[in-house]
């Protein structure tokens, strides 16, 4: 008798790992193109809540339509771009032969051009237009601007040339596309000559100095304000002089922060909130912007207490003290 016995075929196959490919992001790229993120745009009151970039998160982007062309390499003053703290280029735009280059970007508040800042990645795209990978701001309401640059002058030729000269006016430089004209970051060259702090502006720039420190007549040295009679000695309040030296001192329920010329009302930090009570006959006028309920305001008869959330409230407090 025959038996007939099962015979299994066991096939086995290779798996081989799939390699993610990486996408040009010259040609994978989202498009920013909201009319208020252009520098023209100034926030008013009945634009209703302000812009927040909350979304952006790591992604390629470039900024087309009415948003602009680019990135603004220049300071841009608060409630501009459709929000409260405008975020802009701290430095020049790269050449394509850069590849992705690493850029400060500022945001813009309180008088303050850089008063939040981070890292983005920035490159030059053949075509003469730039794309930026976005990093999220750490609070609202911050959000990236775009702004619409200028086309050069062409400049007829004289004598034997092959392309009309074009050429851009003083304090801005000719784009990667030969036709648009870049602001001039003059601060990224030796800080601008300047000794201390150098804010690049539109088509220009402008030092600055330190808490307690004032401009020589250079316009770009700073020197020790000596006395309370040169600016109030740096002060944000009180100074009093004492022969050739000066102290500055703050009113009651105040504190002098750590550069020695700044009070600040004392906060009382916990491991996820920050508690601030200030006396209200140092009020003169309190403005507090809450986003979400998990930010709180009270006032009683003495005092102004104010508690927020470190992890989900955005808030911002203004204080004038009499």
């Amino acid at each position: 008798m025959f038996q007939v016995l099962p015979l299994a075929l066991c096939l086995f196959t290779r798996v081989m790992p799939v390699l993610p490919i990486a996408l040009d992001p010259c040609s994978a790229y989202i498009s920013l193109n909201e009319p208020w993120r252009n520098t023209d745009h100034q926030l008013r009151g009945d634009d209703g809540q302000p812009a927040c970039d909350s979304h952006v998160d790591g992604e390629w982007y470039r900024f087309t339509g009415m948003a602009g062309d680019a990135m603004p390499t220049f300071c841009i003053q608060e409630n501009h771009c459709g929000t409260h703290a405008p975020i802009w280029l701290n430095g020049n735009h790269p050449q394509e032969s850069d590849g992705i280059v690493q850029c400060q970007a500022c945001a813009s508040f309180n008088g303050n051009c850089c008063l939040w800042n981070n890292t983005v990645d920035v490159k030059a795209c053949p075509g003469g237009y730039y794309v930026y990978r976005l990093t999220k701001p750490s609070v609202c309401f911050h959000a990236y601007c775009g702004h619409f640059y200028d086309i050069c002058d062409v400049v007829d030729c004289h004598g034997t040339c092959s392309d009309p000269e074009c050429t851009c006016s003083e304090g801005t430089i000719l784009g990667p596309d030969q036709q648009t004209c870049l602001d001039e970051n003059e601060c990224e060259q030796n800080n601008g000559g300047c000794s201390e702090i150098c804010v690049n502006l539109k088509n220009s720039y402008r030092c600055e100095c330190g808490v307690g420190r004032v401009l020589g007549s250079d316009g770009k040295t700073c020197e020790d304000i000596k006395g309370c009679q040169n600016k109030n000695g740096g002060c944000s309040h009180s100074c009093l002089g004492y022969g050739t030296t000066y102290q500055c001192e703050c009113p009651r329920g105040l504190v002098l922060s750590g550069d020695n010329h700044t009070c600040q009302v004392p906060m009382r930090c916990q491991s996820n909130a920050i508690e601030v009570n200030i006396p209200k006959d140092l009020v003169g006028g309190l403005e507090v912007f809450l986003t979400n309920t998990s930010c709180r305001g009270v006032s009683n008869g003495t005092h102004v207490n104010i508690y927020f959330s470190l992890k989900t409230c955005g808030t911002v407090v203004e204080l004038r003290v009499r």
